[in-house]
């Protein structure tokens, strides 16, 4: 069959933004050889394309979980009150610079990383502070830090629910603790190496299965590694890489069996500028997951086949120029989401390409999620784009696509040798500079930056200002509590876990009693310095 056209259309070649030509209308020879109850199946059922839950939003809606964290944390408790008076119903933590490269506010990189790009979180002080006043033992909260970090930061969470008097087996929530991003988006400065960074997430991982059975211990973030400027397919690849190497890494400790701990797995993806696109990355996602549990690993329980995920709309694709226009973009990237299915969603605010968020900003991102929840109707109908010709031929092309991409991957020894080899930070500068190339030549079109520029700005937008007192009051109560402390407690904590880390056990009930002890986040990762090393690769 074929379509007559009765004038010359815009372009020779049309692409989604991951470069998959697409034709001008699709029909059932494109999706011939689908088979509803193999390849699709009903939500809450394998290969659950559809939706994980047999009632998706009809049962209950995504949760709003917004990102957030400022300088100090009185300042992040601040935020969270409002953002939870006003609509979320979920939390997640930002992490500054210096918390996630494992420092404490003493150390000479404080007063230039403290509270850049979050809140200052070294001890269990700091923790409580942040959520002072709210009811965490009715929130799912999201501790997002990087892989360096997950440990000794989800410890500090940890130690705060129990000076609540919350069980840890009745703590809900999330660790980011991603590897994906830490491959992706290139080395960090202070970390250990690879090897041992596998072996910390792990354990991790290990440790919750065991005594936190609501807690998510990793949730496998390809939001970094798309901000960087990979493909759709690319993304998915990656995130299943590094989910095969964890798995692998903890099969060998012949301690759980992949249901065992893979049920607590979470994901985080990017919403792209795509729209149908992302929907079907969405949906290749879940089938994909669902074949590498049941294939790969044998896997039986549904809570280790279905691929539960955050979706965090893309910072990437902001613009400071025109900033509001930054709310559409937004709103469309919300709704990808939400018709692709995901568990939770974070809608960036407005001015994230000019500074931290304002309050205002903030409050436009909520509302944007209420507004698609409530009035819409979007939530009323699971899948409601499943069965289009396109969609379905897309979801298919892209997991295609996504699996050739997975395999190259682990030509290279997986996630993780990719990573040593400098072969994923290759991959990325490639397609930032054909992202770049593409935006100078006018193929990718960017309102206000390459096309419909103005003059002068058409609104005049708040701009959100740092403490600039914010590393003297962190560093002050920092050393007021090293002083406060039981400092011999610490130490033989700290000892303790050297003696832990330089064998095979598990490090985690020392790093727990290293943070009720009120130790450092730098303090902690110093241990590990010392024992592991930090990352040289010798490719850069």
């Amino acid at each position: 069959m074929s379509v007559k056209t009765k004038s010359r259309e815009r372009k020779e070649v049309f692409t989604t933004n991951s470069g998959i030509p697409v034709k001008s209308i699709y029909t059932p020879t494109d999706t011939a050889n689908l088979d509803y109850e193999r390849d699709l199946g009903y939500p809450g059922e394998k290969p659950y394309v559809r939706g994980i839950y047999p009632t998706m939003y009809r049962g209950k809606l995504w949760t709003i979980r917004q990102f957030s964290g400022l300088d100090t944390p009185e300042e992040t408790n601040q935020r969270f009150r409002f953002e939870y008076e006003n609509g979320s119903t979920g939390l997640a933590l930002a992490i500054d610079n210096l918390g996630l490269t494992g420092f404490d506010p003493d150390h000479p990189l404080a007063e230039y990383e403290l509270g850049i790009g979050g809140v200052s979180v070294s001890t269990l002080q700091d923790m409580e502070t942040i959520f002072e006043g709210l009811p965490i033992e009715k929130l799912g909260v999201a501790v997002i830090q990087g892989i360096t970090t997950a440990c000794s930061h989800t410890a500090l969470y940890f130690a705060l629910a129990e000076k609540r008097g919350i069980k840890l087996s009745e703590v809900d929530g999330t660790t980011e603790g991603d590897p994906v991003s830490y491959g992706g988006c290139g080395p960090l400065p202070h970390t250990f190496p690879p090897r041992h960074l596998l072996r910390l997430g792990v354990d991790l991982v290990e440790w919750c299965a065991q005594n936190t059975p609501r807690w998510h211990p990793v949730s496998y973030t390809s939001y970094n590694y798309r901000e960087t400027g990979v493909s759709a397919y690319q993304e998915i690849a990656g995130l299943f890489a590094a989910a095969i190497d964890y798995i692998d890494e903890e099969l060998k400790r012949n301690r759980l069996t992949a249901d065992d701990f893979a049920s607590k797995f979470t994901f985080h993806l990017s919403a792209h500028n795509d729209f149908f696109e992302e929907i079907a990355k969405y949906r290749a996602a879940r089938r994909m997951w669902y074949k590498i549990m049941t294939g790969r690993y044998k896997a039986t329980d549904p809570r280790a086949l279905t691929l539960r995920f955050h979706v965090q709309t893309a910072g990437s694709t902001h613009t400071y120029q025109q900033p509001l226009n930054n709310i559409v973009r937004i709103a469309y990237q919300v709704l990808a989401a939400a018709l692709g299915g995901a568990q939770s969603i974070h809608a960036n605010s407005y001015d994230e390409a000019i500074c931290n968020p304002t309050e205002k900003s903030v409050l436009m991102s909520i509302r944007t999620q209420q507004i698609a929840q409530l009035e819409t109707n979007i939530a009323n109908v699971i899948d409601p784009l499943g069965g289009s010709y396109y969609i379905e031929w897309l979801t298919n092309e892209i997991e295609e696509k996504a699996w050739d991409y997975l395999k190259k991957i682990e030509e290279q020894g997986g996630w993780f040798g990719a990573i040593e080899s400098g072969w994923l930070y290759k991959e990325r500068i490639d397609t930032q500079r054909e992202h770049a190339r593409k935006l100078a030549n006018g193929e990718l079109t960017v309102v206000g930056v390459n096309c419909f520029k103005m003059d002068e700005e058409p609104h005049q937008v708040e701009v959100f200002r740092p403490n600039p007192k914010a590393y003297e009051i962190q560093r002050a109560k920092f050393e007021k509590l090293k002083k406060e402390r039981d400092n011999i407690r610490v130490q033989r904590a700290l000892d303790q876990l050297a003696r832990v880390s330089e064998g095979k056990e598990n490090v985690m009930p020392e790093v727990m009693e290293a943070v009720r002890a009120y130790a450092g986040i730098g303090e902690i990762s110093n241990v590990w310095r010392n024992v592991f090393g930090v990352d040289n690769p010798t490719w850069l």
